[in-house]
């Protein structure tokens, strides 16, 4: 999936939050947005999202603006985008296996109820979860219910991953597990959006920077520009 962010601004209560951001991020590659808290990188990450629609600027997927996409478009730009909250936004009064069924039941209504249980197991297998499957998502840890979103976010096999502050609210070894699985998800063709300042995410991922805060056009091992500006 190919994401495009073209002469996006926007303002919150009338403060200016993000001006004129312009990068490109194609299949295969990650686009690290990092600055200080409160720059804006959250505002960004629901751009792109769609959960915000910039008051400037467009978003296109695959050449094609968000906002002007056919209900068809639409529907496979979300089933293709997995994003990952830094509060897990799971749904608390379901268990486990009911959220993960979720975007399965939304979007491949023609698996059967068994295959899509399958699924949610497989998932869960791979990041330790299967025992806490019929727990209810507001009885999980910090750490678990982190877990438990990034599942529920891969669980499409997603063509691009949007993840707010990845390897947090989990332990040093899980840090570097979510590492080598962003590395996979890369070489596999996955698009990766990581909202984060941590070093080693800069240095062993990005293809692209857009650091907000700060004036500064940055390029790495990329012809393409991430463009940001300082808003004051």
């Amino acid at each position: 999936m190919k994401i495009a962010l073209k002469d996006i601004s926007h303002s919150v209560a009338d403060q200016p939050i993000l001006a004129n951001i312009n990068v490109t991020v194609g299949s295969g590659e990650c686009l690290l947005i990092t600055g200080r808290s409160g720059s804006g990188k959250s505002v960004l990450f629901n751009i792109i999202c769609d959960i915000t629609r910039p008051q400037q600027g467009h978003v296109l997927i695959d050449g094609v603006q968000i906002a002007t996409m056919t209900a068809l478009q639409y529907a496979r730009f979300r089933r293709d985008l997995g994003v990952i909250f830094q509060v897990s936004a799971l749904i608390s009064n379901l268990t486990l296996e009911e959220n993960l069924l979720l975007p399965l039941n939304r979007h491949h209504s023609r698996l059967s109820s068994d295959e899509k249980r399958q699924k949610v197991w497989e998932i869960c297998q791979q990041f330790g979860l299967t025992q806490y499957l019929d727990k209810r998502t507001d009885r999980l840890s910090s750490g678990l219910a982190s877990l438990a979103g990034l599942a529920r976010a891969l669980i499409m096999e997603p063509k691009a991953l949007i993840w707010d502050a990845p390897m947090a609210q989990v332990d040093r070894a899980w840090c570097q597990h979510e590492l080598e699985l962003l590395k996979h998800l890369k070489e596999k063709g996955t698009t990766l959006v990581l909202c984060s300042n941590r070093q080693e995410l800069i240095t062993r991922l990005a293809d692209h920077q857009v650091h907000l805060g700060f004036v500064d056009e940055l390029t790495l091992g990329s012809e393409h520009a991430a463009q940001a500006q300082k808003c004051q």
